[in-house]
């Protein structure tokens, strides 16, 4: 076990890639092929504090998205991603891929933000990709209804410069705008973009000219696609370069929220395949 700052983690290497995942919210905030590139952007500005929601990699938002619908003062996105988790294995898949699995239980405390009893499993895969399966199980008596996302963050070279495909003419709600609208044409990313697209069925690919990311989704048909741009990025301290990346986010929200009832379980799965385009994009 390794430290930064306050936390906790978990260092993995294998013949293609390695990573570091902090027990604070399973968070895994760095995962770099090798001899190729960082995959996950990860701010320079971030904090590994206990409490504090590490700024990059992939956070987890669970058990609600955003702001809890029913009291705002409860912590924005939920408590998953400040919740100190167990780290259950470390796996030798082979010489190019390791598994690594974290849990999290209902505790008194949980219980007082969301008062529901469940589980929570993480499984990732570090190899020639990167692959996360959260598993959620109601451990209760009685069935509750989630929202949660994979909150990652992909290192991009510049957002100016950076295109998104797989959401011609689907539907999105703009977050910024509170309205719903149609994709047409590409993203304008010279401003804020928070928007959660509906229906998105196929892959999705994030591409420049030195890297392209496709991000494959399963148990859920909804995308949040997220960049901050320069006016929200000077509100936040932890936030150093909002131009080197952009969430592309697997998520559970909208339609896609998930009822389970007592004794049931569900699986959001994300796979990041990653290709590196002449020169690597590592800071």
């Amino acid at each position: 076990m390794y430290k930064q700052d306050d936390l906790e983690y978990i260092s993995v290497e294998n013949s293609s890639s390695s990573a570091k995942i902090a027990l604070q919210g399973a968070h895994i905030f760095d995962f770099i092929l090798k001899e190729r590139g960082r995959v996950l952007f990860l701010s320079e500005a971030s904090e590994f504090r206990e409490g504090k929601a590490i700024r990059g990699g992939v956070p987890i938002c669970w058990p609600w998205f955003g702001a809890n619908e029913n009291d705002s003062a409860l912590p924005n996105h939920g408590f998953a991603r400040t919740s100190l988790w167990a780290h259950q294995s470390t796996q030798t898949l082979s010489d190019r891929e390791t598994k690594v699995t974290l849990t999290l239980h209902s505790s008194p405390e949980t219980l007082v933000l969301w008062p529901y009893a469940f589980c929570l499993t993480l499984d990732i895969y570090v190899g020639k990709v990167l692959r996360l399966e959260l598993t959620s199980q109601n451990l209760d008596t009685k069935a509750f209804t989630f929202t949660s996302a994979l909150h990652t963050y992909l290192a991009i070279d510049t957002i100016y410069e950076t295109r998104v495909d797989g959401f011609k003419a689907k539907q999105y709600f703009d977050k910024t705008q509170n309205t719903f609208a149609i994709q047409e044409g590409t993203i304008d990313f010279s401003k804020e973009v928070d928007r959660i697209y509906k229906n998105v069925k196929n892959d999705v690919v994030v591409k420049d000219e030195k890297v392209h990311h496709t991000i494959q989704t399963e148990g859920t048909k909804t995308i949040v696609v997220w960049n901050p741009g320069e006016v929200l990025e000077s509100r936040m301290p932890d936030l150093s370069d909002h131009t080197k990346m952009l969430c592309v986010e697997s998520a559970n929200v909208l339609d896609d929220a998930v009822t389970l009832a007592k004794g049931e379980s569900h699986t959001l799965r994300q796979t990041i395949v990653t290709e590196f385009r002449d020169v690597s994009i590592s800071r």
